[in-house]
């Protein structure tokens, strides 16, 4: 019984094996089997990436297109930080938290979804504010703050926001 057993495991891994060498293609020599001709190619030298110490980044309102950036400034925001923070007005009250931000056809940050009212996300409405007016601050152990000029009230009356969802398109 365990001579049957081991030939029918035996017998689907060497027909895999054999298949599989079958297959199989010379393998490429190691660079110290290569024939003397190919040592002697050189390849073309890898083009050195720009050294940050030696390109100094143009400030975000100058730059073209193309232009690579070394590090982020003290006045750039990263999106991904952003994204959960609190919204205070001005008297330092909590009124929401941007949930998402909305980027226009040129690329840039056109509005800031906030959600506001409910609790622990249930209930909660979102309202999309222009990103131009919050106001982005960081005090002096670097914490990022946000802050509208507007009321909880006031978020909480304003339209809700709906995401765009493309209509369905009937085949023809």
């Amino acid at each position: 019984m365990k001579s049957k057993l081991l030939s029918a495991v035996a017998m689907p891994v060497a027909l895999t094996l054999g298949a599989a060498s079958a297959f199989a293609q010379t393998p490429a020599p190691s660079p110290s089997e290569a024939p003397p001709e190919r040592m002697q190619e050189t390849a073309p030298a890898p083009t050195p990436a720009p050294s940050p110490s030696v390109a100094v980044p143009a400030p975000s309102s100058e730059r073209t297109a193309g232009a690579f950036s070394a590090s982020q400034s003290a006045d750039e925001w990263r999106s991904s930080k952003l994204i959960g923070l609190t919204v205070y007005n001005a008297a330092n009250e909590k009124i929401g938290d941007i949930n998402d931000l909305i980027l226009g056809p040129d690329g840039k940050i056109a509005n800031a979804v906030i959600g506001v009212g409910g609790f622990l996300g249930m209930g909660e409405k979102l309202v999309a504010v222009s990103f131009s007016d919050l106001q982005l601050n960081r005090d002096a152990n670097g914490t990022m703050r946000v802050t509208l000029n507007s009321t909880k009230d006031a978020l909480e009356n304003a339209p809700e926001f709906k995401y765009y969802a493309p209509s369905a398109t009937k085949a023809n």
